[in-house]
């Protein structure tokens, strides 16, 4: 490979365990990352191939196996004695306390963010806006009263990069607030583009649409995430009674008519026809 391309994505890898705190990356990991970075290029039906053949050409020297499976630590530090000692190897799954979810000082605007600051691990998001102006008048009127900016509260079971990052924010996939935060900005789906299909309700506005939506969300949003995975539905649910956020139906004591009945509208006109 060349060593300059190499040499990226050793680097690249370096910053984001030192960025998470972790001790190493499994090669599957470590394919997706460099992959949504655009650095090297994954296999849809084989993930982690690309990186995997480079891990056993050797190229990646700092690289190791344990049990069949291939590890990539920081390229600064030698983890041989801790993979002879069969001592636990730290990945991406630290625990921090949920109290840190809510402290504005660690929100940072979605423009400001990339795919590699979103760990692929179990956790809870939080999502809000920095001007409640920018909504259309009968949601901004609500978050006044409401007294916070808070739109959406989440949680990811499997993974937050692909629920946080890919469906939430970049409508890769089925995503809850995505759909709510477009109907409320007004758009439709495509007439039709849901017919005779099993599911009824998961709709998905157009590729035009998207990316102007998508562009909104960059302008005006912000997001914090902790990574977590106990009782992480009591948690949800516990934080959403507590902070009544505004685009947030299931498990909203306060959850708004107005949001109900526009996602009701783009159902039916995904579904008519």
């Amino acid at each position: 490979m060349n060593t300059l391309k190499l040499q990226l994505i050793i680097s690249t890898l370096d910053k984001y365990i030192e960025k998470n705190g972790i001790d190493a990356l499994t090669a599957v990991e470590a394919a997706e990352m460099l992959d949504e970075a655009g650095i090297l290029n994954d296999s849809s039906s084989r993930p982690g191939k690309s990186l995997r053949d480079i891990l056993r050409a050797g190229e990646i020297e700092h690289a190791y196996q344990l049990n069949g499976r291939w590890f990539i630590p920081h390229s600064g530090i030698n983890y041989e004695k801790k993979v002879i000692m069969n001592e636990p190897i730290k990945t991406l799954a630290p625990q921090i306390s949920v109290g840190q979810l809510m402290d504005s000082s660690r929100f940072r605007s979605v423009k400001q963010l990339n795919a590699l600051d979103i760990p692929d691990v179990p956790g809870i998001y939080v999502i809000r806006i920095r001007d409640i102006k920018k909504l259309p008048q009968v949601f901004s009127k609500v978050l006044n009263e409401r007294k916070h900016n808070i739109l959406y509260i989440g949680i990811s079971k499997d993974s937050l990069k692909k629920r946080l990052w890919r469906n939430e924010l970049h409508a890769k996939g089925h995503g809850t607030f995505f759909r709510s935060l477009g109907a409320v900005l007004g758009y439709l789906p495509e007439a039709g583009s849901l017919k005779g299909r099993p599911n009824r309700y998961n709709y998905k506005f157009s590729e035009h649409d998207s990316a102007e939506i998508i562009g909104w969300i960059g302008d005006n949003l912000e997001v914090n995430f902790i990574a977590y995975s106990d009782n992480l539905d009591e948690i949800e649910k516990s934080l959403i009674a507590k902070n009544l956020p505004l685009l947030n139906l299931a498990k909203n004591p306060a959850k708004l008519d107005e949001l109900d009945r526009l996602r009701r509208k783009c159902v039916d006109v995904a579904n008519c026809c």
